[in-house]
């Protein structure tokens, strides 16, 4: 009889804070109150933090009693149904695999061999049941202040003529002009005629610093000068004290030769020429060799492209320079290293696996394996 432990988890979960799974660990659940995304501009309703530890692996039978009532079998048959799903979530573990537990979450290890846990979106907070997530968006609102003052203000100018004319009329005096625009009005009319102009101003202040910057730029007239490059050989040290040091010497001979009146090859001041240092075997003077090997080393294989950038990120913090290749549906982790005799490689794969605790191997080791 087949029994579904990852359903009875997430029926316990519904009930109970926490719920262990016997030497796999404990899904525990933490009551978070209602919260407001304004992001996505919803209302999120209370609901449960799930979280994994898996250091609660002691039995308290829960698990174990609930599979026994609800399906109707012996302590020791719900007993053993919790140990084989166990052995087999560990063994699935254990091949890099991502063990699915339905409606609950992801169970996973990482580069660190560490088992991560990565929870669903149910919302497992019973007193919540029913509660949808509510959107909204911001009410946007208008003042309407200077408007109604205006308003105001021409209301009372209109009654205030309206009086006027009535009391006019009836004594037989003309009725003067009275303009219903008031200064607020006229301020703002003239703002608008001005705005135009504004405009075209600032577009001929900025035409004219473009071409002033660009009109500067071009009549510079900077040359860079490009140094000759010895092609003949890399890392020599420079010959300028030495021209410089054979140079004085010529213009000291020659200066003795003049005072003296003597041939400056017959001087008994002459010396012979100075001799160049020969240039060392060992050392700066040696010519480089750019022709060596590489081979890439790699230090883990991954089945997840996250956790291969995760582990190519601490070998950059480690100070090396990560390097990965996907070869069929794994992604190989290492680094590109330059070797002259196969013992270098030896001693870089040793360095490595002492380091980051793996069994480090070449490229073409491992095509061969396979």
């Amino acid at each position: 009889m087949t029994m579904d432990v990852g359903k009875a988890i997430r029926e316990l979960l519904f009930e109970h804070p926490s719920v262990i799974v016997p030497g796999l660990g404990g899904f525990t659940s933490t009551p978070e109150t209602a919260t407001v995304d304004y992001v996505q501009g919803a209302v999120l309703p209370p609901s449960k933090k799930l979280a994994f530890n898996p250091n609660l692996v002691i039995n308290d039978g829960m698990l174990v009693h609930h599979l026994q009532q609800s399906n109707v079998i012996t302590f020791q048959e719900a007993g053993d149904a919790v140990t084989r799903y166990v052995d087999n979530v560990k063994q699935a573990l254990e091949r890099r695999e991502i063990v699915d537990i339905p409606q609950v979450g992801r169970l996973y290890r990482d580069y660190e061999q560490k088992i991560r846990f990565m929870p669903e979106g149910t919302n497992f907070n019973a007193d919540s049941f029913g509660l949808p997530t509510v959107s909204f968006s911001p009410i946007t609102r208008e003042r309407k202040t200077e408007t109604a003052s205006g308003g105001a203000i021409a209301a009372s100018g209109g009654a205030a003529s309206t009086l006027t004319a009535k009391a006019n009329t009836e004594s037989g005096a003309p009725v003067p002009d009275i303009p219903s625009a008031t200064g607020s009005q006229a301020t703002r009319n003239w703002a608008q005629g001005l705005m135009p102009w504004l405009v075209l101003l600032s577009a001929v202040v900025l035409a004219t610093s473009i071409y002033l910057i660009f009109s500067n730029t071009g009549n510079t007239g900077t040359t860079v000068e490009t140094l000759p490059v010895d092609k003949e050989r890399l890392n020599v040290k420079p010959k300028v004290e030495q021209d410089a040091t054979a140079a004085t010497e010529d213009a000291s001979i020659e200066n003795t030769a003049g005072e003296t009146g003597q041939d400056p090859a017959n001087s008994p001041a002459s010396a012979p020429p100075v001799q160049p240092k020969a240039e060392s075997k060992n050392g700066e003077d040696d010519k480089y060799v750019p022709n060596k090997r590489t081979v890439f080393i790699v230090v883990h294989s991954f089945g997840v492209r996250s956790n291969a950038t995760n582990f190519a990120q601490s070998l950059s913090e480690a100070g090396y320079a990560p390097e990965t290749r996907k070869v069929g549906k794994l992604f190989r982790v290492g680094v590109t290293f330059p070797y002259n005799t196969q013992q270098e490689v030896e001693d870089m794969k040793n360095e490595l696996g002492k380091k980051f605790d793996a069994k480090p191997k070449t490229a073409e080791e491992l095509d061969e394996m396979n």
